[in-house]
């Protein structure tokens, strides 16, 4: 078994210096600088995702998952952009339809006298896609590989949480399904910021967990606070799900009387106050008033209603009550009759993802006392289903769910693949 082992390592360690090999040769040899962008930030996001895993110290197995994940989303990318030419598209994919205002944003803001002034009052997302414009030019190829980086950089954390619930079949299984995962792969390659979001829910994650435990870990506390910069930056409203699991941690540790109540409630309130000085506060804010006030609730309706999947039943309730209504669809959506009425292909792979969850969600429910033992699967379940009550905050909009709940997804994978692992090995 050790010369196995040993032999093992060697092939990864020979696999990985031949992909740096290829990447450095190409990157000599194509005389296209465009080319060498999309190898340089192909290279970097491997090399991230790598140094995740050797800072968790994982087994050498999860290289060869994150290698396995960039290869899949490379393929997908390279397919859906032969497809999106052909249907003529010109490079922008089914479903995105916020990617087109993106990119005009950004092409506006580059060839303006200032590009920050120019994106003032814009969407969050625009300034990052008209920096790489800056950057490496108008291509938003380069926006979609950083994505797709983003997407694998989840990989080596889910097996760290999965590892944490089960032990580290859980752990490998984790990380395979979201290889697998057909809405993260095709909205990690997409011009749009889910795939960053849920990169950092995912790394918010591990503050919540850390907070939960007696002695904080650094490295966590780095890791979740990196998540809250990328949350508070892209989707701030979403911090609001971050923050309901350490309050109701908060509460249960001050019940029991446990000693880490008073360290975690001074860091959350000077949490508080660091955030609500900051513009992040007031998006808050106007994000909430916006989502249970009568003119912001109409305005989002009729939003949601165009293009044919919106939920119409959501928005048939008053502005207090309609999150709670849209609540389920957060979870459950797309229904299967909801699919009838909707023509886009991209919402029929979202039908049959969700079919597949249903069978997860059985499954974890039937097995929920079995998979609910300890606290870490009880505060990454706490955790999801905070996200999905932000979730309802949004539009009551297919579309619009099936993007924002990625993250919720992503922290109950670990939990499913416990279920689906069907053994119970906890690591040390």
């Amino acid at each position: 078994m050790p010369l196995r082992i040993h032999i093992f390592q060697k092939l990864l360690w020979i696999l990985f210096m031949t992909i740096i090999a290829v990447a450095i040769g190409a990157y000599v040899a194509l005389n296209d600088m465009t080319v060498n962008y999309y190898l340089i930030i192909l290279l970097a996001s491997f090399v991230l995702s790598v140094f995740l895993s050797v800072l968790f110290k994982h087994p050498k197995s999860v290289i060869k998952i994150i290698l396995f994940a960039l290869s899949v989303r490379i393929f997908i990318f390279i397919l859906l952009k032969i497809y999106s030419y052909h249907i003529g598209l010109d490079g922008f994919f089914p479903g995105d339809a916020d990617a087109y205002t993106y990119n005009d944003d950004a092409l506006m803001a580059i060839h303006s006298h200032s590009w920050l002034d120019a994106l003032n009052g814009h969407l969050s997302y625009s300034y990052f896609v008209a920096l790489s414009y800056k950057i490496f030019g108008p291509d938003m190829n380069i926006p979609q590989l950083f994505n797709l980086g983003a997407s694998v950089l989840i990989i080596p954390l889910l097996f760290e949480l999965g590892n944490r619930v089960g032990g580290k079949k859980v752990g490998v299984m984790a990380a395979i399904l979201w290889s697998l995962f057909p809405s993260a792969a095709y909205w990690s390659v997409s011009l749009l910021k889910d795939s960053f979001v849920a990169l950092g829910m995912v790394l918010s994650g591990f503050l919540i967990l850390g907070l939960s435990e007696k002695k904080i870990n650094v490295k966590e506390v780095i890791l979740g606070v990196c998540g809250l910069l990328i949350v508070s930056s892209l989707r701030p409203q979403f911090l609001l799900a971050i923050g309901l699991p350490i309050l109701i941690n908060i509460l249960i540790q001050f019940y029991k009387g446990q000693s880490n109540f008073l360290r975690n409630t001074i860091i959350i309130i000077l949490g508080i106050a660091v955030f609500g000085a900051t513009s992040a506060g007031n998006i808050i804010v106007d994000a909430f008033g916006n989502a249970t006030s009568k003119e912001g609730v109409d305005r989002i309706n009729e939003i949601a209603l165009q293009g044919g999947s919106g939920i119409k039943l959501v928005t048939m309730f008053p502005p207090e009550i309609r999150w709670i209504v849209q609540f389920p669809f957060s979870i459950l959506s797309p229904l299967p009759w909801q699919l009838v009425n909707i023509g886009m292909k991209v919402y029929y792979l979202s039908g049959l993802e969700m079919i597949f969850w249903y069978i997860l969600y059985y499954l974890l429910w039937r097995n929920r006392r079995f998979a609910l033992v300890e606290n870490t699967s009880k505060t990454i379940l706490l955790y999801a289903f905070s996200i999905f009550i932000a979730v309802s905050f949004s539009l009551p909009n297919i579309g619009s769910i099936y993007r924002y709940r990625l993250g919720a997804m992503a922290i109950l994978i670990p939990l499913v693949s416990f279920i689906i692992a069907g053994k119970k090995e906890r690591s040390g």
